[in-house]
């Protein structure tokens, strides 16, 4: 068994992918490594670039879309190592952070899992951990009154990048951009919830950790550059649909039904006024791929919400 495995999960991010796969492999690591590419059929040549440039990379290469958990469960089964990090392929590791994150849970037996400071591409800090409850600014767009809304029915706090004196700081959720979990936690909890196609992963397996008796940390003094949005900026129909369809089921699987019945409002009223909003501007002549895409899942969202007992499509 070796000590680390790295699992990126790709989609349409050539450039992006070659980036990443740099950061891991410039440094010597005083600790025993591989790598997993786990390709979401994409059609730009990631799987080739990842074969000529980073031949000691293990490829997957997926027919379909398969999904964003479901891939990185791919990746988690191909490997044996005492622990697993989750990295976008729009993320760069910074000199240092590997070998942290790897040493504090070495250290700390009872870290479940483990992040570090991400940062923006002009390098400044980026939200890269989460309290409970969970912001409602993580699903949908800040505007025009929703995350304000939210804050003052719930009263929750969105953990910034706060720093500790120590440069480690307890947190309740990691963002998955950059995420390091145990073996030991992945067996007693089992893998990423496959009903998720895209977002709320991280957050489902870190709350089932958290409440397994684990404990989920942030080197605050260590970072890591996530770019952000790099493939889901291509695909606006599965980024509308896969964020709120998340959002609902997370909640409806973790959280009382009185919570849930007011996310659920919070979430439905957004996705009625984005539907007009959007339906108003393709009759008003936007016909931009993006706007139509919005359109649609849009109009789709707003159906089920008319038709609760009809089955969603999977994204």
């Amino acid at each position: 068994m070796y000590d680390l495995a790295i699992i990126i999960v790709s989609y349409k991010t050539r450039e992006l992918l070659d980036k990443c796969l740099a950061s891991v492999f410039s440094a010597d690591y005083p600790f025993s490594y591989r790598v997993v590419v786990v390709d979401n059929a994409s059609d730009d040549g990631s799987a080739e670039m990842v074969i000529a440039k980073y031949p000691d990379a293990l490829i997957v290469k997926n027919s379909e879309n398969v999904g964003f958990s479901a891939a990185n469960n791919q990746g988690i089964r191909k490997t044996e190592s005492r622990h697993i990090l989750l990295l976008n392929p729009d993320t760069e590791l910074m000199p240092g952070a590997l070998e942290a994150m790897v040493d504090f849970m070495d250290a700390h037996p009872k870290v479940g899992i483990a992040g570090c400071q991400l940062l923006n591409s002009d390098m400044t800090p980026q939200e890269s951990w989460f309290s409970f409850p969970l912001p409602f600014s993580r699903y949908i767009e800040k505007k025009p009154f929703y995350p304000k809304l939210a804050r003052a029915l719930l009263g929750h706090r969105d953990a910034g990048p706060e720093i500790s004196r120590e440069g480690v700081l307890r947190v309740d959720i990691v963002k998955g951009a950059c995420l390091m979990i145990r073996r030991e936690t992945v067996n007693r909890i089992g893998l990423l919830d496959e009903n998720s196609f895209l977002y709320a992963d991280d957050i489902d397996w870190c709350i089932r950790a958290s409440r397994a008796g684990w404990e989920n940390y942030a080197l605050t003094c260590h970072n890591v550059i996530h770019h952000g949005c790099a493939s889901t900026d291509q695909e606006p129909y599965i980024t509308i649909t896969s964020s709120r369809r998340s959002a609902l089921y997370l909640y409806r699987k973790h959280y009382a039904a009185p919570l849930v019945a007011v996310w659920s409002l919070l979430i439905y009223s957004e996705i009625l006024y984005k539907w007009v909003l959007n339906e108003a501007r393709v009759r008003m002549g936007r016909r931009d791929d993006k706007t139509v895409s919005r359109r649609r899942a849009y109009r789709e969202l707003a159906a089920e919400i008319f038709k609760p007992n009809k089955k969603s499509k999977r994204n």
